[in-house]
């Protein structure tokens, strides 16, 4: 009884770790930053250890680098504009599975970014001390806090370095600075020939676009979305906060069709500089020539469930294919990217697939001219099903016994016909 007890014991314990141990197999994790300022790029982590499939990307006060990717049991990542406050940004896992092929059901995962919390802290100064030791007393900075720190290097020892807020003042929407950010200058550091590091923008005002998000002078980059395709160059103008700074890179710009990176270069008196950037992204004009596949990526499903990578040769002016798959294959999962924005891409019959010929289609069609339209064909053959070897070995002992019954029935039948016949006197 003792031996039955131990064993028994033992057995669960094994089943108990093995199941740990299976349950460990795989893992599914998203991860990214908590705070983050308006305007900000951030990237977050999709890990998917012992995982392999597609994960579905939706968000809330961000724009997405992409609405899906693809794992195979390792890490991949996305970037997010935040938009506003707080960001949310889902992972959905769809259809992933562990290293047996195994579907996997697990939940979506979600990661909230807050805004930013900075500091308050202006520079105050008092008549009593000095940043540089002078025996002559320190005089307070006519500067306010807000403004840059001025340089403390003077053999008067007169100012005492301001530190510049992070805040955002409040209320304010336009592209221009409330007046108590403007930096006033210090009479003093005038006088004893202080040069100033404020190196702020007050003021970004475009021609043509909005800023996104609104201008701050905190903020050091911006974007111009979705530009009509007609405007073929912006005029940019701005203001510094400090009369002595200069800007460089102001004026008519002359615009690309996509993405035109814009750099604001703010040099203030003391000559360090600080960088506006603005990124410009102008609508291209798509021809039909534009209209092409960058990569196409096709995997066939099982009626398992199973996912396996198909080898196409692919090449974007190579417009039909032909594919065999095996019977057991349902369905098909099309992964097609293309070369430009602006451009709809729409996949169909690609599931349910029947024995035979089946022909998947992938559309390719311009938003600005709905009568665009490129079509990549596949020609997909699925192969009719096969009996197995069991299936034969059956069928033949099927075919055995029903030939034996129909010998026997026979022998009866003779065995009895002989009986008559010779009951009748017809057989000696």
């Amino acid at each position: 009884m003792k031996k039955i007890l131990l064993s028994f014991i033992i057995s669960a314990i094994i089943l108990s770790c093995g199941n740990n141990i299976f349950a460990a197999s795989y893992s599914f994790n998203f991860s990214g930053p908590s705070e983050a300022s308006k305007g900000q790029t951030v990237t977050l982590t999709i890990t998917a250890t012992g995982l392999t499939g597609k994960v579905n990307l939706s968000s809330t006060n961000a724009t997405l680098s992409s609405s899906s990717v693809w794992v195979e049991k390792n890490s991949v990542n996305i970037t997010a504009k935040i938009t506003g406050f707080p960001a949310k940004i889902t992972a959905s896992p769809s259809e992933l599975t562990d290293n047996e092929y195994n579907i996997v059901s697990l939940g979506s995962k979600t990661v909230t970014i807050n805004e930013k919390k900075t500091s308050n802290s202006g520079g105050s100064t008092s008549s009593g001390s000095s940043s540089s030791g002078s025996s002559s007393g320190g005089s307070s900075s006519n500067k306010p806090s807000t403004g840059g720190s001025s340089s403390s290097g003077s053999s008067s020892g007169s100012s005492s370095s301001t530190s510049k807020p992070n805040t955002k003042p409040s209320g304010g929407t336009s592209s221009t600075q409330s007046p108590d950010q403007t930096y006033v200058p210090s009479e003093n550091n005038l006088e004893n020939g202080v040069k100033s590091s404020n190196n702020y923008l007050q003021s970004i005002t475009l021609s043509a676009g909005t800023l996104s998000p609104e201008f701050y002078r905190e903020t050091f980059e911006y974007n111009v979305e979705n530009l009509d395709e007609s405007i073929n160059e912006i005029e940019i103008s701005a203001v510094a906060e400090d009369e002595r700074a200069s800007i460089s890179g102001l004026g008519k710009i002359s615009l690309n069709e996509g993405e035109n990176r814009i750099t604001l270069a703010v040099t203030a008196e003391n000559e360090s500089v600080r960088e506006y950037i603005i990124v410009v992204n102008r609508k291209q004009t798509l021809q039909e020539s534009d209209l092409r596949l960058q990569t196409l990526e096709i995997s066939k499903i099982n009626r398992n469930g199973e996912f396996s990578i198909l080898d196409i040769p692919f090449d974007k002016e190579t417009f039909e294919y032909s594919l065999d798959v095996e019977e057991d294959i349902e369905d098909l999962d099309v992964n097609p990217s293309v070369e430009k924005e602006g451009i709809i891409v729409e996949v169909t019959g690609d599931k349910n697939l029947k024995e035979g010929e089946n022909i998947v289609n992938i559309a390719l069609m311009s938003q600005a001219d709905e009568n665009m339209q490129t079509n990549y064909i596949i020609k997909v053959n699925r192969q009719s099903k096969i009996a197995t070897s069991a299936e034969i070995v059956k069928m033949d002992e099927t075919w055995k016994i029903v030939t034996i019954c129909i010998l026997i029935v026979l022998l009866v039948g003779e065995i009895i016909l002989y009986a008559y016949l010779k009951k009748k006197g017809k057989i000696k």
